[in-house]
């Protein structure tokens, strides 16, 4: 999880690659379920779209296999998503500067929300989330100048060192910066 231009969605498909799992993307699965985002939140608002989001990732998070599922940047934003997380799952934050991020977003093309201004709006989303994507990761990996593959091998190595704790390795700790 992460803020929009993070890389979550890229890195989820090289990650499940790596970990020959099933990945999934909590916007595709809504769109798939209700139709586009734009169109969903215009027409029935935001509280909406968050309770339809967090039924979504409340589906995913209960099936018994193991996945990797990335998520909208504001699912942070459900009390209740946030709970969901916290019960087994490895969760990853992924910051970006905000100069990465714009770029990664082509300045905001195609992302309503960040119309006008894209900076400033990008730097109040984020000052608004990040102390929630704190809370629910057991990780922060700075994706800003990073392959995806070196990033992959990474978390791998925070996902294998949390699942075999007698192992010890220098990068099981909270943050993680290159």
């Amino acid at each position: 999880m992460g803020p929009m231009g993070s890389g979550k969605s890229t890195l989820g498909s090289v990650l499940a690659r790596r970990l020959g799992l099933q990945r999934l993307d909590a916007d595709d699965l809504f769109v798939a379920e209700n139709g586009p985002i734009a169109a969903y939140f215009s027409t029935r608002g935001e509280p909406a779209f968050r309770q339809a989001e967090e039924d979504v990732i409340a589906e995913v998070l209960s099936r018994a296999e193991p996945c990797v599922l990335s998520l909208g940047g504001g699912a942070v934003l459900s009390a209740l998503t946030r709970d969901r997380l916290a019960q087994g799952s490895h969760v990853v934050y992924l910051t970006v500067g905000e100069g990465a991020a714009l770029e990664r977003l082509k300045g905001g093309a195609g992302r309503p929300v960040l119309a006008g201004d894209p900076g400033r709006t990008w730097r109040r989303i984020l000052a608004e989330r990040h102390g929630l994507y704190r809370e629910v990761s057991q990780w922060t990996v700075d994706t800003t100048g990073r392959s995806t593959h070196d990033l992959a091998d990474q978390i791998i190595r925070l996902v294998r060192t949390a699942e075999n704790p007698s192992e010890t390795s220098s990068e099981n700790h909270r943050s993680v910066h290159p």
